[in-house]
């Protein structure tokens, strides 16, 4: 930081006369004050002396003045009209920023501040890492309590209003920058790389869906979730997710870019787990056609446990139904689809088949709805083989991601309602949360790699 001796002899006495006040306190000099009080005493001090440190690198900065007229990168040139003030809240703090500013009558926009670029401000009234904490606050299950730490923290006032419009704009940067398209292979070596299995990659992809109540009306929210597995078909390592209210439009992007962000997409071994829906795996015969598809194996057996409940639904043949179910969930487990198939049409002369009007929960219904699932998915259920691989049969992953990235937050009473814009773009931030995947994605783990290790 480049300054005058003067300026900085100035900064030096400034902060001396904060931390001399706080020693000087009455609660620093008789020492009654308890640990409580004596923390945050400390942390404003400690806020004190940054801000003035802040505001001090800041000044050195400049004002982005650079003669008479400035050209921005689209050629466009502005001739310098005044210089224009900002008050900032950052982190330790107010600071004021003081730019040059050029304008253009005609221009699109009219005036800018080159020092803004430089800075990283935006046209709000918070710094980038004060508009992080707040997203990050905007995140949690229940953001009030976390949004109240975080003016606690940092002394701000900062507003559930501007919490949710700090989220939104957040979330759709997320989604703006997951979109933007990877660069294509160039070379002949780099297109073998980009496409070349790497030996001994094994990764599961797993998606599955659930509702939120917006404004507008009850929008599905598409999940996905890849992970690395063993030959035990356990998960190893953490989860990565993304998911999105745009089914149509933006699922196939975002699933794509999670694959090849995970490495999914080069994977010697790539299973693709579901719940046996039709949307699940048109997208997997879309983008991974390769894949080993396979319908979660407790989704199957659910069904089972529904149909025995049907077939044997009189008072007293509760342990005939269990019994059937049990039988027939041990038969689909050692991959004997086409028995189970057998079976289930032999119950059909005698329960009859469904008509139109019939209610959900029909014994005929139910049997006919279990034939077509099972028959449509038979060669999706080949367990005693995938277990024998050493594949994932069962769903649970982005089951329990539907509720701790959807439901936790987003579903927490009845009447909750959400715009849809504002629910967007919650699911993209708490997709980078639950993947842990915050600091890389936003390109903050250079600045936070040396403070971690040193706190290790």
């Amino acid at each position: 930081m480049r300054m005058s001796p003067w300026r900085r002899e100035q900064i030096i006495a400034k902060v001396v006369r904060i931390v001399e006040g706080f020693l000087d306190s009455p609660a620093a000099e008789g020492g009654a004050g308890d640990l409580y009080t004596s923390e945050h005493r400390s942390l404003d001090c400690g806020r004190q002396v940054a801000n003035e440190l802040l505001q001090a690198e800041v000044d050195a900065q400049g004002t982005g003045h650079c003669g008479q007229w400035h050209e921005d990168t689209a050629g466009v040139r502005r001739k310098f009209n005044r210089y224009v003030p900002k008050t900032v809240q950052t982190l330790v703090g107010p600071i004021t920023v003081q730019r040059a500013l050029y304008h253009r009558t005609g221009a699109s926009p009219a005036g800018v501040c080159p020092l803004d670029a430089r800075l990283g401000l935006t046209r709000g009234t918070y710094s980038r890492g004060m508009e992080e904490v707040i997203a990050l606050a905007g995140t949690c299950d229940v953001y009030r309590p976390a949004l109240k730490l975080v003016n606690r923290l940092t002394g701000a006032h900062v507003s559930v209003q501007k919490a949710e419009t700090t989220v939104a704009a957040w979330g759709a940067a997320a989604k703006a920058k997951v979109q933007a398209a990877p660069r294509a292979p160039e070379t002949t070596v780099e297109r073998i790389a980009a496409t070349r299995p790497v030996p001994g990659r094994r990764r599961c992809v797993t998606t599955d869906g659930t509702t939120v109540q917006t404004t507008e009306r009850w929008r599905d929210t598409k999940l996905i979730g890849v992970y690395a597995f063993d030959e035990k078909g356990q998960k190893v390592g953490p989860v990565a997710y993304a998911g999105t209210l745009h089914y149509q439009t933006d699922y196939p992007v975002l699933l794509w870019q999670l694959l090849e962000r995970t490495g999914a997409s080069r994977a010697e071994t790539l299973v693709w787990l579901g719940d046996g829906a039709l949307w699940v795996w048109a997208q997997q015969a879309t983008v991974a056609p390769h894949a080993v598809a396979i319908v979660d194996f407790y989704h199957a057996a659910d069904r089972l446990w529904k149909v025995g409940r049907a077939l044997y639904n009189a008072a007293g043949q509760e342990r005939a139904a269990k019994r059937w179910a049990q039988k027939w969930i041990k038969n689909l487990y050692g991959g004997k689809v086409r028995r189970l198939l057998q079976e289930l049409a032999r119950h059909v002369p005698r329960v009859g088949t469904p008509p139109p009007e019939c209610a959900e929960d029909d014994p005929r219904r139910v049997l006919h709805a279990a034939q077509t699932y099972f028959a449509h998915n038979a060669g999706r259920m080949h367990y005693a083989r995938y277990r024998r691989l050493g594949y994932p049969i069962g769903s649970g992953v982005i089951e329990s991601a539907c509720r701790h990235i959807v439901g936790l937050r987003m579903k927490r009473t009845a009447t909750m309602a959400w715009t849809e814009a504002n629910a967007e773009a919650m699911v993209q931030l708490r997709c980078l949360c639950a993947s842990d995947e915050w600091d890389a994605f936003w390109g903050f783990d250079k600045l936070w790699r040396g403070p971690r290790a040193r706190a290790a």
